[in-house]
């Protein structure tokens, strides 16, 4: 399913029932020349039920699928939250072109260092083309850690989807920012205020 900015869809109903979504993964713009960054964000008051004290990681193993109109996407390795890189696991797979992906996963509670950041800033990328046909999708396990259950010292997984593709105990939305108007009208703002004088 691809989420563009004429809709953004709810991907996975809550398990628990929560009638919200626990967490939202934003596509948001940075700037007018096409560079995008990826967010995660968590509702903890929904998400702390069943024992959880804290988060220690909002989006852990983490899998998506970004494309477009067939311009190049091309995901920045360099701009990667470092909590994706570890002795254990390595640095995320990565691969660019008209369709790009992310595979990271982040070593959770005594495996290493989790990022507990909310939102948590995933990874940045370049897109120059149709921003209306951007969308984007998970792919694989998605999970987040929560910790404070004493019978999970490592962390308790929760999904938001498993390695099939099924909808796990977490729900989400994926929405695309649009480009603020102050970006995208910038130029021409310029060029009007220029022929005014």
């Amino acid at each position: 399913m691809k989420v563009t900015l004429l809709a953004a869809a709810l991907l996975a109903a809550a398990g628990t029932g929560f009638g919200q979504s626990d967490t939202i993964f934003r596509v948001i713009p940075i700037d007018d020349a096409g560079r995008w960054a990826i967010t995660a964000e968590m509702n903890i008051t929904a998400d702390l039920l069943g024992g959880a004290t804290g988060v220690a990681i909002v989006w852990a193993d983490t899998g998506f699928e970004l494309t477009g109109d067939g311009s190049e996407i091309t995901i920045d390795a360099a701009s990667a939250n470092p909590g994706y890189t570890s002795a254990i696991f390595g640095s995320p797979d990565i691969a660019n072109g008209p369709t790009a992906t992310f595979v990271g996963v982040q070593p959770g509670g005594g495996l290493g260092s989790p990022d507990s950041s909310n939102p948590l800033r995933v990874v940045e990328f370049d897109y120059a083309g149709d921003i209306a046909s951007l969308g984007m999708r998970l792919v694989g396990q998605n999970n987040a850690l929560f910790l404070g259950d004493p019978r999970k010292p490592l962390g308790d997984i929760r999904l938001y989807q498993d390695i099939d593709g099924n909808p796990g105990q977490l729900s989400f939305k994926i929405i695309i920012v649009p480009v603020p108007a102050t970006l995208a009208f910038a130029p021409i703002a310029l060029v009007a205020a220029r022929r005014r004088r």
